[in-house]
């Protein structure tokens, strides 16, 4: 049976443990949270890790600093009584910038209770518009985004002719220019 009530909530009660131990940094809580297997999979924002011991390894050594983040979009879809799927969406602040990211986890029932055999985690590129704001030090408001994202649209409009036309590779740029 797809979609269980029991068994979601049975995740969803394991998933708020698991997002409570992650902003604390509960390495070992969170370690348990994962299949004791070679087989164990992480894909995190900047690593790969391939069983078990590399996933500690990781929980051990990483900063314990910015873990915060706001959840949003929690779905999760359970298939039969030993297998779910649970997914999120996130703002975390990464060097002062709001970041958003996903990240998925596979949960199977195994004999010592239920465990995480895949989990992936991943940020959303940041637009042009969030890092040229940043660059310059302007925060835009929410409530002109949209108009600034227009106005960027449009500049991108103006620019393609030039930044469109053949320039032969052999031409070089004039080394000193005088008016």
């Amino acid at each position: 049976m797809i979609n269980k009530p029991e068994i979601a909530a049975e995740l969803a009660a394991l998933h708020a443990e698991y997002e409570e131990a992650l902003v604390t940094n509960d390495v070992q809580k969170l370690v348990g949270f994962f299949w004791d297997s070679e087989d164990a999979l992480r894909f995190g924002a900047g690593e790969s890790l391939y069983g078990a011991k590399e996933i500690e390894e990781f929980r051990k050594n990483r900063p314990a600093v910015g873990l915060a983040r706001t959840v949003f979009n929690l779905k999760i879809v359970t298939f039969g009584e030993d297998t779910g799927i649970v997914t999120i969406e996130f703002i975390r602040q990464v060097q002062g910038t709001p970041r958003h990211g996903r990240q998925s986890q596979v949960w199977r029932k195994l004999a010592e209770g239920w465990r995480i055999v895949s989990a992936h985690v991943s940020f959303v590129p940041p637009s042009y518009m969030d890092l040229a704001s940043a660059l310059v030090g302007m925060p835009i408001p929410a409530g002109n985004r949209e108009q600034v994202q227009v106005n960027l649209d449009r500049v991108a409009q103006i620019a393609k002719p030039l930044l469109d036309y053949p320039v032969d590779d052999s031409i070089e740029p004039a080394p000193v220019f005088v008016p």
